[in-house]
């Protein structure tokens, strides 16, 4: 579990075209969970995506207010199906062919590691293997 002291990341302030200032969370991190055109859809032969399961354990975890989760559209990589896009402190981490609870408690359990470390980290093993690159360095 999080130091509960940390539960909260910074807040900023930040002026919108319109004049008016508001206050924004600024965060370690961003979850993007695919649920475009491929991942999830068993009707069109792809594993399912255990949709549910990211929103439970994001909320059960309590990392809300300092990792944010979004379950998108398309990310892109389509043949890889179940893809999920991590960004913690400008850096990005692909990941593919996560099919069932399991995998994402092990990224959960990764986020928090991280969180609790306070910097990015390479991903466990059990992560690594599904590892992919989408953009060209």
């Amino acid at each position: 579990m999080l130091d509960p002291s940390r539960a909260d990341s910074p807040l900023r302030t930040v002026t919108r075209a319109d004049g008016n200032s508001k206050e924004i969370r600024v965060q370690d991190g961003h979850l993007f969970v695919c649920f475009g055109c491929c991942c999830g859809r068993t009707e069109k032969g792809f594993p399912p995506l255990p949709l549910e399961e990211f929103k439970t354990q994001w909320k059960a975890r309590g990392i809300r207010r300092r990792f944010h989760l979004t379950i998108s559209g398309c990310l892109g990589p389509c043949p890889l199906a179940n893809v999920v896009l991590i960004l913690f402190r400008n850096r990005s981490l692909w990941l593919h062919s996560i099919n069932c609870a399991e995998d994402v408690s092990r990224i959960f359990r990764y986020i928090e590691e991280m969180l609790r470390a306070e910097q990015y980290l390479d991903p466990p093993p059990e992560l690594e293997c599904r590892r992919f690159e989408r953009y060209i360095e």
